[in-house]
């Protein structure tokens, strides 16, 4: 598949076509990605302070309040606050980004409040962890291509929460444990970076965790198999995340590849080869490899090019 061209390439591109000129190019070029004003920051800081300060004051004056009463006014808090992100949701840029800090906390309020009544029920706190997370992380998709960041950032905080929780509800021990946890692990990995390659917002951050936590499943099955085979896995699910990386020109994707790859090397060099020296000339060995196989590529890619002479 063609690999995606980056923003310099597009620039150039466009100035090649008389589209812009190079000065409005190199402006765009080096102009920053987010842009924040410093009033903006201090409301932001200033709102943490704030949030932090009335969760004092409510922990102290709910002590002697029954769970259910905490529960209602969790709740009350969720849609005073969710009102006020409503309403700042169709305001200037500033503005609706203010407005998804609120909706974040609105969600995290009403889950509180959520898990509240469901220990009131005695309902299992893995069942309950499990379904807030799924309902957190379903906002969370749904808001992802309407929003600036709050969407993503619900969504991706949620995959690990829910995995976690899912497995302490299984009774599976052993390397069936280790299993059932890798599979998760990849599968959640998987759905965060298929978001991720959407238009939504903050898409780095589902792209960069979901690339993580697949690092993660692969290295976590591995050790479920004969270290010697388990090795491949990693090394597998690494050359992946680093091809798609290279198409994609995704550098999330090809730090995780490259780390799956580094690891999965390691792992099976050194359960296969006894000493430091042989295992060092093997991972040498590995690297020149793929030096040797890169030329290879780079010359017949050459030889494909209009123009090129032809064996």
């Amino acid at each position: 598949m063609e690999q995606r061209k980056s923003q310099n390439e597009i620039l150039q591109q466009l100035v090649s076509d008389g589209h812009l000129t190079s000065e409005r190019a190199d402006e765009i070029a080096q102009a920053p990605t987010l842009a924040f004003s410093v009033r903006e920051l201090v409301s932001y800081l200033a709102a943490i302070l704030i949030t932090i300060g009335v969760g004092f004051m409510v922990a102290g004056l709910v002590v002697n309040v029954p769970q259910a009463g905490i529960a209602v006014l969790l709740y009350v808090v969720a849609v005073v606050v969710g009102y006020f992100s409503r309403k700042l949701s169709s305001a200037a840029s500033e503005k609706q980004r203010v407005g998804e800090v609120l909706e974040i906390a609105s969600v995290l309020a009403a889950a509180v409040a959520s898990g509240i009544l469901f220990d009131m029920t005695n309902m299992r706190s893995e069942w309950s962890l499990c379904i807030l997370a799924i309902a957190a992380g379903t906002w969370g998709v749904l808001r992802a291509s309407r929003s600036q960041f709050s969407g993503s950032i619900l969504m991706t905080a949620s995959v690990p929460i829910a995995i976690t929780a899912t497995t302490e509800t299984m009774s599976v021990s052993g390397n069936n444990h280790t299993l059932v946890v890798g599979l998760l692990l990849i599968a959640g990995g998987l759905g965060l970076i298929s978001m991720g390659m959407r238009r939504i917002g903050l898409a780095f951050l589902p792209r960069a965790f979901g690339s993580l936590l697949i690092v993660i499943g692969s290295i976590t099955l591995a050790n479920v198999f004969n270290m010697g085979v388990g090795g491949l896995i990693p090394i597998a699910v690494g050359a992946a995340l680093f091809s798609l990386g290279s198409r994609e020109r995704s550098s999330e994707n090809l730090v995780a590849g490259a780390f799956g790859i580094i690891v999965g090397v390691i792992m099976t060099v050194v359960y296969w080869l006894p000493g430091n020296i042989l295992q060092g000339l093997a991972i040498i060995g590995c690297g020149v490899a793929l030096l040797l196989v890169l030329r290879k590529q780079l010359a017949r890619a050459s030889q494909l090019k209009p123009g090129a002479p032809t064996a």
